[in-house]
């Protein structure tokens, strides 16, 4: 959902440069009482700013990361709208709404604070150039004439209303999908807690009730045999609850993904006893940080369904980035199935409630999630997710 909604905000802010420039263009050349002072120097700037709004739509801001160039970057596309207003008479000008982009950038991408100062340099610089430099240049009216002064404060207001309105709009749906995110988190720690802790917990009371029924009754042979089931029991749920806290430890976002798939495979591997190996195509996929953390989930249910369930010596994980998209693959050398060798897709059919978890969190990213069951001989578990889906833009270029 987080994906879909950034990849609508970089298709509004793309459909809303083309039209600004469109009307530009249209306004500048076409509408009369604009300002043709410029000449055949209105078609260089006109030429010029398209080339700038292509580049700017083919090249979008890569605002998730942590880096000053955004921000310099953000300004600079003040910078270049302003001088495309300047050019063009100012608050005569046609490109006024080109001129609100990078306001409407800072409120949807940025924060409430930048938002507001890239509409107070937007209105600055209006009120300057209608003040100061109409007394050097007739390129400007001056700004008691006409309506100048009406639409210095109209522009202003709108710059600061677009500023404050539209972030605090962005920043609530925001908070509804971080509580949805939050929300599908808490449903899927419910369902591990009941499907793991919770009936473990409920066959040790039956367990040790029969024991202690067994003692009471002399009969010690049942009694060790019972003890040591309850002691396999513990140990199990003491790993399956370390392998939990592990999954809340580690997070995608704070590093590559790969890095921490290795990381994570080292601490398996070391409290485990079962060999690691992992692959991963050169250069590794670039997904957003929302798809490292489903993927780095799905990838530490498998391995947690290995331990459990197949008797494993060695596992191996891959992760394979293409033209369609990305393959994540975990296979291990296991008892398997007792089943003919098969494809079972998106994880039917099979009994590990793991299965459904890690097919839901493949869906969810418009993904496919399969098995590849061979009796005696382990199980393969594949993800495949599209570099483009109805979820969203799963690359980050």
């Amino acid at each position: 959902m987080r994906e879909k909604y950034e990849r609508d905000i970089y298709l509004f802010l793309s459909l809303y440069r083309f039209f600004a420039y469109g009307l530009a263009v249209v306004l500048v050349q076409v509408v009369p009482g604009q300002d043709t002072a410029v000449g055949s120097q209105t078609y260089l700037l006109l030429g010029a700013m398209g080339v700038y709004t292509l580049v700017k739509v083919l090249g979008p801001l890569r605002w998730w990361q942590t880096d000053p160039t955004n921000y310099v970057v953000l300004f600079a596309d003040l910078f270049v709208a302003s001088v495309a207003v300047f050019l063009t008479g100012g608050l005569t000008s046609g490109f006024l709404l080109y001129a609100l982009l990078p306001v409407i950038t800072a409120a949807l991408l940025f924060g409430e604070r930048l938002a507001l100062i890239a509409a107070a340099i937007s209105a600055g610089t209006m009120a300057f150039a209608h003040t100061a430099l109409s007394q050097w240049t007739g390129s400007f009216a001056w700004v008691m004439e006409s309506n100048i002064l009406l639409w210095l404060i109209v522009y202003s207001m709108v710059g600061f209303l677009i500023a404050i309105s539209v972030f605090r709009t962005n920043l609530n749906i925001r908070q509804r999908i971080q509580q949805t995110a939050v929300a599908d988190e808490r449903q899927r720690m419910r369902r591990e807690l009941h499907d793991g802790i919770a009936q473990a917990l409920s066959y040790l009371a039956l367990k040790t009730e029969t024991v202690n029924k067994q003692l009471g009754e002399g009969r010690y042979t049942n009694v060790a045999t019972g003890l040591e089931e309850v002691r396999q029991v513990v140990d199990e749920t003491y790993k399956s609850v370390r392998d939990s806290l592990d999954q809340l430890k580690i997070e995608a976002g704070t590093a590559p993904l790969t890095q921490v798939l290795e990381e994570y495979l080292k601490q398996y591997e070391a409290r485990h006893s079962i060999k690691t190996a992992l692959e991963v195509s050169n250069p590794p996929p670039d997904l957003s940080e929302a798809v490292e953390l489903e993927l780095l989930r799905i990838a530490q249910e498998a391995l947690a369904n290995v331990r459990k369930h197949s008797q494993a010596t060695q596992v191996w994980v891959s992760l394979m980035g293409g033209v369609k998209g990305v393959e994540m693959t975990i296979r291990d050398n296991g008892r398997g199935m007792d089943a003919a060798p098969q494809v079972v897709e998106n994880g039917s059919g099979v009994g590990h409630h793991g299965m459904s978890i890690m097919r839901e969190r493949a869906e969810a990213l418009g993904g496919t999630f399969s098995l590849v069951v061979t009796p005696s001989s382990g199980v393969e578990a594949r993800v495949f997710l599209p570099r483009r889906s109805g979820q969203g833009v799963l690359w980050r270029r």
